[in-house]
């Protein structure tokens, strides 16, 4: 069950950035395996969102079991800051984002 509470942690950030950046027509995929979960979380937009390499970075900095946690705490605020996004990249192990218009992908791994 904490694996599922962990998605679904994830996929609340993931929907606060496409909401603040007016991604539409969104579809989320979630898919657990025996080594983990992936996530897919899709939308469209006109537009490549601003600073989306800068959030590409913050999702893949790597994972730290050691304040592990404290990442539901963390991320349970209900502002969004930047640094959210950098504690977001400390849950997950891989990410991956495209943008081929109007389609947004944003594509994450978290192993067990």
């Amino acid at each position: 069950m904490q694996e599922r509470d962990k998605a679904k942690r994830i996929i609340d950030e993931l929907l606060t950035y496409f909401f603040s950046n007016e991604i539409e027509d969104i579809r989320i995929g979630l898919d657990f395996t025996p080594e983990g979960f992936y996530i897919e979380i899709q939308g469209k937009i006109e537009e490549e969102p601003k600073n989306v390499l800068h959030l590409l970075d913050l999702l893949n900095t790597p994972r730290d079991l050691s304040i592990e946690s404290y990442y539901d705490e963390l991320l349970g605020a209900t502002h969004h800051e930047e640094e959210d996004y950098h504690l977001l990249g400390l849950m997950i192990d891989e990410a991956e984002i495209s943008f081929d218009a109007p389609t947004f992908d944003v594509k994450v791994f978290r192993k067990k």
